[in-house]
């Protein structure tokens, strides 16, 4: 029997998020995800269900750096802030509360990302060619940047498996990043869901990416931005270094929500 669920379709520098709007039990997640990202017409790669005006969940309980700006943005709208503002946000895979800086007349927005818990580098020598890769654990989800290799499914699914050998977080993204072009294919696998994606753009993706950078540079102290293109858009990181330490990251970027749409599934 079909249902009737209220969503958003959230649009971060392409990387699609379907907002879910109507409460529904974390034992459902996985089957309404299902459901909507097969409607083709939204596009979507990832779905996220809205708990109240300041929390939300992704489907899997990943973190994703892209569906917390825009649910940010989401939240100023629906509390009526013109032009520029703060608001704060608690996402799956966080810790604790995001600080979201938004402009609702531009649909600008800026996050200040959780930091890595921890970094390892990886040879991957086995699996691709190239440099050694760098493997970046979020909360909610782990990264790895391969560097100067071609972005491909055998590729990913290779990089995955190794990763799941040693451990199993809820989501493996594989940043390939281009040094050259700076330009970044980001892919990631959702574990909840079973569902990979070769992502529009990817948020957190885009952090792991900024800082591996700026660690590569050996930067002791400054602040240092990134400017990421990736195949349906950019995204800006800030890296703030000092005494060689990392003191903080920010993504920023515009979003364009949808209006409320009702789907029966």
């Amino acid at each position: 029997m079909k249902q009737k669920y209220d969503i958003v379709v959230a649009d971060s520098a392409g990387n699609i998020t379907i907002f879910v709007l109507t409460k529904v039990p974390r034992c459902e997640y996985a089957e309404i995800a299902q459901k909507l990202l097969a409607l083709k017409e939204y596009k979507g790669e990832q779905v996220c269900f809205v708990i109240d005006d300041d929390s939300a969940e992704m489907c899997g309980l990943e973190f994703c750096g892209n569906a917390s700006r825009s649910f940010g943005l989401l939240k100023a709208k629906k509390l009526g802030i013109k032009g520029e503002g703060t608001v704060t946000i608690n996402m799956s895979g966080a810790k604790g509360p995001l600080e979201v800086f938004v402009n609702t007349e531009s649909d600008f927005t800026r996050i200040r990302m959780p930091l890595p818990l921890k970094s390892q580098s990886l040879d991957l020598a086995t699996i691709v060619s190239g440099d050694n890769a760098l493997r970046m654990d979020f909360e909610g989800i782990t990264h790895v940047i391969v560097f100067d290799v071609p972005a491909g499914k055998d590729k990913f699914e290779g990089i995955k498996e190794y990763i799941q050998n040693q451990d199993d977080p809820p989501a493996i993204g594989v940043m390939f990043y281009d040094r050259k072009t700076r330009e970044m294919t980001p892919v990631v696998y959702v574990k909840d869901v079973d569902t990979t994606y070769f992502e529009g753009s990817c948020g957190s993706g885009t952090t792991a990416a900024a800082i591996a950078l700026a660690l590569e540079e050996d930067h002791s102290v400054g602040s240092f931005t990134y400017v990421i293109s990736q195949p349906e858009g950019s995204i800006s990181s800030n890296v703030v270094i000092k005494d060689g330490q990392l003191q903080s990251v920010t993504i920023e970027g515009s979003v364009k929500l949808s209006t409320p749409i009702a789907v029966e599934i």
